[in-house]
């Protein structure tokens, strides 16, 4: 594989999008404030550890990436991808290597020029054992090194020709500032003051951080590619859905990313409101905890690949799917969306069988009790669903789960927490079951990060119930590493049936992207995978400004 990027097209891209089509001297306070409601608060804005959506919404509008997807979202080669940091760049003729050509303009937002040597010292951060970012395993496989040419010149090099080395190496490695950074101890970059901080490259700047209420950014006059159309933009907290929803009814925020369904069909009250819609992006489980928490004994129930089937098949997922979402949502048919090429509707699925599933647990041993629970050896079969109270649908489903299971005489104790709470639990591992929750990116090969073997123990939230299996993760490995895209998708076929097959997790759901905003906002297309990341050119419509788009931005 051997591509050329064609600059010139690409600039006119990014021109197109308004990134570039004015001065800043143009632009500088005309854009007023975005106010975006939010249930859900940021960990950490350093790249390296920004996983959450909230986190990578903040952090991607802070740091800049050497080059970004355009609007066909086409993973496979570079032909997509549209210059950011590096205006261009070369491939070798063994496509082994690529020369990332830094664009002299840009700069740290302390002032000081964005170099090659950066890149570098970014790929010594994710790839530090120390800093343990989980996006070290995609990188250290696929790259063997990141040196410099000269002080605009970094070159990236390959172990392997693969469909997506450039997608993989340009979303997963953001140049980072090594004349800030590296004085930080390596063992503190995580939960020291660089990560709430941060000095980026990106079209805005951190003005502040409270936690648990609100996240300020504003736009950064000099940014190399032309100011951002907006002045500054104000992440809202509330610690339930209800509350965020309420947030941008009353007026008090601009915009809301995913809408509840009903809150979506009450969208005709409030003539101020539209509704963005995009193609799905997320998809939403119930994991098993196949550990005694976070020891190394087994679970006392989900240890059982038998005992998990069973439960999925006592499930009626999709009925389930109409009665949150009517048309709002679909069955998930595994650990992907429809809107990744490797999507499949052909894999064969856990079918609905209540019977099926009651017939299971009587040949594992399970057998009712007086009280309809089944019990085994004194020991009933119970266990607690962990559940975010941010997130209305995944507690819907956990209520309709409990009350399903409950029919084949399984007891179910639904435990609903705010995000945070939720969050480190899945971390401690302190829990039986969650309904769980995964952004996808436009390739597929995040299942390393969110499935695989490796993520069971390095992944902070992805795998938390730790499901292991050597054979899913050869079908993984093969599918990045393919080179023919065709074989990579049969390598992803395998790799999901595998999952299914082993039901380390029932797959429920994939909602539509439904976002709520205000009339007044200028939106364009909302990415499916990063709703945020066309934020720098949104605008205020003529006659929709507020006394708040007129405030200067927070010291």
């Amino acid at each position: 594989m051997r591509v050329m990027t064609r600059a010139t097209l690409a600039w006119t891209f990014i021109a197109l999008t308004g990134l570039t089509a004015c001065a800043a001297g143009d632009r500088r306070g005309s854009g007023g404030t975005v106010i975006v409601a939010t249930a859900s608060e940021a960990e950490n804005l350093l790249p390296p550890f920004a996983t959450t959506d909230q986190s990578l919404a903040v952090s991607d509008q802070l740091f800049d990436k050497l080059a970004d997807m355009g609007a066909a979202r086409n993973t496979i080669g570079d032909g997509a991808f549209v210059p950011r940091l590096a205006k261009s760049w070369d491939w070798s003729t063994d496509s082994l290597s690529i020369r990332f050509h830094i664009n002299p303009r840009a700069r740290w937002h302390d002032g000081h020029a964005v170099r090659a040597g950066d890149v570098r010292f970014a790929w010594s951060v994710y790839t530090d054992t120390i800093v343990n970012s989980s996006r070290r395993g995609d990188l250290v496989s696929e790259l063997d090194s990141v040196t410099v040419a000269d002080s605009v010149t970094a070159v990236a090099w390959f172990k392997r020709r693969t469909p997506e080395q450039f997608y993989n190496l340009v979303s997963t490695l953001v140049p980072l500032p090594e004349h800030v950074l590296g004085k930080v101890p390596r063992d503190s970059l995580h939960t020291g003051d660089a990560g709430r901080h941060p000095v980026g490259s990106g079209p805005f700047r951190l003005v502040r951080w409270e936690p648990k209420q609100r996240i300020e950014i504003a736009a950064v006059d000099s940014f190399y590619l032309g100011r951002a159309t907006l002045d500054r933009v104000i992440w809202s907290y509330a610690p339930e859905m209800s509350s965020a929803v309420q947030k941008l009814f009353a007026g008090e925020a601009d915009f809301l990313e995913a809408l509840p369904p009903a809150s979506a069909g009450d969208i005709a009250r409030y003539p101020d409101i539209k509704i963005v819609a995009a193609p799905p992006s997320d998809y939403a489980y119930l994991e098993f905890n196949e550990f005694d928490g976070a020891s190394n004994r087994p679970h006392k129930i989900f240890a059982d690949r038998r005992l998990r089937r069973a439960l999925t098949m006592a499930l009626d997922r999709r009925s389930m799917v109409r009665n949150v979402f009517d048309s709002l949502g679909t069955f998930a048919l595994g650990p992907f969306v429809s809107a990744q090429w490797s999507a499949d509707t052909t894999l064969t699925q856990v079918p609905f069988d209540r019977a099926g599933a009651m017939r299971t647990l009587d040949s594992l041993g399970w057998r009712a009790g007086p009280d309809g629970i089944r019990i085994r050896a004194g020991q009933p079969l119970a266990f607690g669903l962990l559940t975010p109270s941010s997130s209305a649908n995944r507690a819907r489903f956990a209520v309709l789960i409990q009350a399903q299971l409950r029919e084949v005489g399984v007891k179910v104790d639904v435990e609903s927490v705010d995000g945070g709470a939720f969050g480190a639990r899945l971390k401690a591992r302190t829990f039986d079951a969650n309904m769980g929750g995964t952004h996808t990116t436009p390739s597929p090969s995040g299942l390393r990060q969110t499935w695989s073997s490796a993520a069971s123990t390095s992944s902070p939230v992805f795998n938390a119930g730790r499901y292991a299996s050597a054979a899913f993760d050869a079908q993984v490995d093969s599918a990045i590493a393919a080179v023919n895209p065709t074989q990579a998708k049969a390598h992803y076929r395998a790799a999901y049936q595998l999952i299914l097959n082993d039901a380390p997790a029932a797959f429920l759901y994939s909602p539509a992207t439904v976002a709520g905003a205000n009339k007044r906002l200028i939106i364009g297309p909302l990415r499916p995978d990063a709703w945020w990341s066309g934020l720098a050119t949104w605008s205020i419509a003529p006659g929709g400004r507020l006394a708040r788009d007129a405030a200067p931005a927070s010291p």
